[in-house]
């Protein structure tokens, strides 16, 4: 990036020392879009809109908990907070004596059907030779049902505790996602009734994430379930994010004298992560003036002025003065000197507006 502003310096100094104005077009003409970038003038109601401070976190209906399902030794962790996981994937292995027991009792339930299964089958071969009743081939019978119920519970409960063959649990991703929380390391003793209530790791799907904003008590009124609202972040500059107010806390924190609001927003391209620091944007449709709204960085104040640089489509450029209304952090009003479509500098403006100065 540094490289490129020198040599969009280097250009434009060429350009301005040139006694022809055609050089100084060409070096515009030659902007690379990662140098010079421009953003259409909107129309916004300023005092129509209420800004919030928030942090983004997970939404907790895609958020999974893995727990500790027996007493053991941890090894072959595989996992670090933040890493991406997918569903099935082994996430650590609990070597266990418990597991071990398990793993026995699935071997006697299996022995057990095969013992109810051949007493079975006698007492039908005796039946047929009237030597065994009806009764005796019915309890042989409910027999082999109860030892195929029990083997059907105990593999249930293996399946879920992740129970191996050789005296492990396996601990594995229940979905896909990103690990938020650890709480197990290689070599440790763990067991389900431990520090964090047996808690081993967190996985949180990050297709949808939560805003988590502070309302005044002043601005109360001017919220409501269901209000959309646009969220911008210090990560991603001019970036604009669309969601809506999903949820309203209905309590006063009794120190800060705020209410929390919940926005929920899609994440598909996964750019929002948890605890990135949120502006929150909401229209309070409070009937406020109707104004060219431009990106703040997009105004440059010279001489006593407001001026931004318009662009004509055709990488050409020109200072333009402008009235504003309100110059906030993320947006400026504009009440004359633009309309709507145009299109202005929004990145490098002022070194682009300097070197206009030159020509």
């Amino acid at each position: 990036m540094k490289l490129s502003i020198l040599m969009l310096a280097g250009l434009l100094c060429l350009a301005a020392c040139s006694p022809s104005k055609k050089p100084v077009a060409d070096a515009y003409q030659s902007l690379r879009n990662d140098v010079v970038e421009t953003t259409a003038v909107e129309t916004g109601s300023y005092g129509d809109e209420l800004t919030l401070n928030g942090d983004v976190s997970c939404d907790e209906s895609l958020v999974r908990k893995v727990f500790i399902p027996c007493s053991g030794r941890v090894s072959g962790l595989t996992v670090e907070v933040g890493d991406q996981v997918r569903r099935g994937q082994c996430l650590a292995v609990i070597h266990s004596e418990e597991a071990a027991d398990y793993n026995k009792g699935l071997a006697d339930a299996d022995a057990q059907i095969r013992m109810a299964q051949r007493e079975y089958e006698m007492k039908q071969d005796m039946y047929r030779s009237g030597m065994a009743s009806d009764k005796e081939v019915s309890e042989a019978r409910g027999a082999l049902v109860m030892a195929r119920a029990e083997r059907s519970r105990l593999g249930a409960v293996a399946g879920i505790n992740g129970f191996g063959g050789r005296a492990t649990a396996v601990l594995r991703s229940p979905i896909s996602g990103y690990v938020t929380v650890k709480n197990v390391y290689d070599d440790s003793y763990v067991s389900p009734d431990g520090e964090g209530g047996g808690e081993a790791l967190e996985i949180a799907n990050l297709s949808r994430v939560w805003v988590i904003a502070d309302v005044y008590e002043s601005d109360i009124a001017k919220v409501r379930q269901g209000a959309p609202v646009t969220v911008t972040t210090m990560a991603y500059d001019g970036e604009v994010f669309r969601g809506y107010i999903d949820k309203v806390y209905n309590v006063l924190d009794s120190e800060s004298k705020t209410m929390k609001v919940r926005i929920t927003l899609d994440n598909a391209r996964g750019l929002l992560r948890p605890g990135m620091f949120a502006t929150v944007h909401v229209s309070t449709g409070g009937g406020g003036k109707a104004l060219c709204r431009v990106p703040a960085k997009a105004i440059v104040f010279d001489g006593g002025a407001d001026y931004v640089v318009v662009a004509d489509g055709h990488r050409h450029y020109r200072r333009q003065p402008v009235r504003t209304e309100h110059v906030g952090s993320d947006y400026a009003y504009i009440v004359s000197g633009l309309q709507a479509g145009e299109q202005v500098v929004s990145k490098n403006a002022l070194l682009v507006f300097n070197t206009l100065g030159n020509e």
